[in-house]
């Protein structure tokens, strides 16, 4: 894909940070690096960023600095017990108010500002790029894509109506015209990219989407020769054993419950945890009666966590899905540094399973792991024999292969 203008909707965007952003950062730039004119339309204040692209910014910048001020003093009210009961109920009633009312999303008041400045979008793309979450972005680029003779193509992170857990708006009063809208979008688009194959399967027999529309596009990483030399130089040998786990936990979708009963119980005091998650996610450790070997850290920038990854980490952890249809993009990213990696499968169709035999720093883990399974995998890297395959991890996980399978 070379010499197109293309335009890639997206609420979220950076600096905002998110799998979705980190994403398209990387699909943006190998974009513009084929000579692609790229314009990105989000509603997200973009604060001077440095750029090789265009960028409309469609949104209330008081609005969005009063909630991105929210997010940022809400995470860092460790010691102060009112503010954080505080902000905690201020969140709790933004949710319940959204998940009541808003449809799409809870975005959905950028519909309306796009609309408001529709004449403002230049109309001569070639190619319309939609990103979600939010699906709110999808909903745009319809709207867009009817006075342009561009194609459209759509980038699908979750699913929408198919989702039954964590659910993206009030599915008693939304439930149809969810569906309906879902439908007519994946009718009008050219293409819909999906995180793995399971996700794209279940969308095909709901929605009866034709295969030819359909891409892969995995979770992608770059590849840093120096994060992967210096992993390779790390003193697997010390101990304690450090486990490092980065990320945030979600009710019926993501916990880390099976794993702590299984097999993080059988390790002993030489194994410990450091779980870099959000005020929210320690719920799930209440019932733990023995945290000593648990160190709980507050969540970090991306390019701080990577440090910490590679400098402080035998291993680093990663807890599937107990669902298909949602791919955990930090697993990719952890294989992308040459570590080892921890992979735990809720269940026996989790999509990670394609790619164990690809990468000799990845070991999928069930409930019937126990710490003899771990030592034996951590031996490798001890005695220096992993060799990082860089042709695999190109082949499927690199933002090129995306891009060369959209043409």
């Amino acid at each position: 894909m070379t010499n197109k203008k293309i335009l890639v909707v997206s609420h979220q965007f950076l600096p905002h940070v998110s799998p979705r952003t980190t994403r398209w950062k990387l699909l943006i730039e190998q974009l513009v690096n084929q000579g692609n004119e790229v314009t990105i339309l989000t509603g997200t204040n973009p604060n001077d960023i440095a750029k090789k692209y265009n960028i409309l910014y469609f949104g209330n910048k008081n609005i969005s600095s009063a909630v991105n001020t929210l997010r940022i003093d809400s995470n860092n009210v460790e010691n102060s017990f009112i503010k954080k009961k505080f902000y905690n109920l201020l969140k709790k009633i933004y949710r319940m108010i959204f998940k009541s009312l808003a449809w799409p999303d809870y975005a959905m008041f950028w519909i309306f500002t796009v609309i408001k400045n529709k004449s403002k979008i230049p109309k001569d793309f070639d190619i319309i790029i939609s990103v979600s979450l939010p699906f709110t972005s999808h909903v745009c680029a319809s709207i867009l894509q009817k006075s342009m003779s561009s194609k459209w193509f759509m980038d699908i992170g979750d699913p929408f109506s198919l989702k039954d857990k964590s659910f993206e708006n009030n599915r008693f009063l939304y439930s149809l015209l969810n569906s309906y809208c879902e439908k007519k979008y994946y009718r009008a688009a050219d293409k819909v990219i999906f995180t793995h194959k399971e996700a794209s399967e279940i969308h095909i027999k709901k929605f009866k989407i034709p295969s030819s529309k359909i891409v892969i596009g995995h979770p992608i990483s770059l590849i840093d020769t120096y994060f992967i030399d210096s992993s390779s130089k790390f003193k697997y040998n010390a101990l304690p054993i450090k486990i490092g786990y980065f990320g945030i936990f979600t009710d019926g979708v993501r916990d880390p419950n099976n794993y702590l009963n299984t097999v993080a119980s059988s390790f002993k005091s030489k194994i410990h945890h450091y779980w870099y998650i959000n005020d929210e996610s320690k719920k799930y450790f209440s019932a733990l009666e023995n945290l000593n070997t648990h160190t709980f850290k507050t969540m970090i920038l991306r390019e701080d966590a990577i440090k910490e990854m590679i400098n402080n980490f035998h291993i680093l952890l990663s807890i599937g899905n107990k669902n298909t249809y949602q791919l955990p993009s930090k697993v990719i990213e952890y294989i992308s540094l040459g570590k080892p990696v921890l992979h735990y499968a809720e269940i026996l169709s989790d999509p990670m399973y394609r790619f164990e035999t690809l990468f000799k720093n990845l070991k999928i883990i069930d409930k019937n792991t126990d710490e003899n399974d771990i030592l034996k995998f951590l031996k490798i890297f001890q005695s220096n024999q992993v060799e990082f395959n860089y042709k695999e991890f190109e082949n499927n996980f690199s933002p090129k292969h995306i891009i060369d399978n959209l043409v």
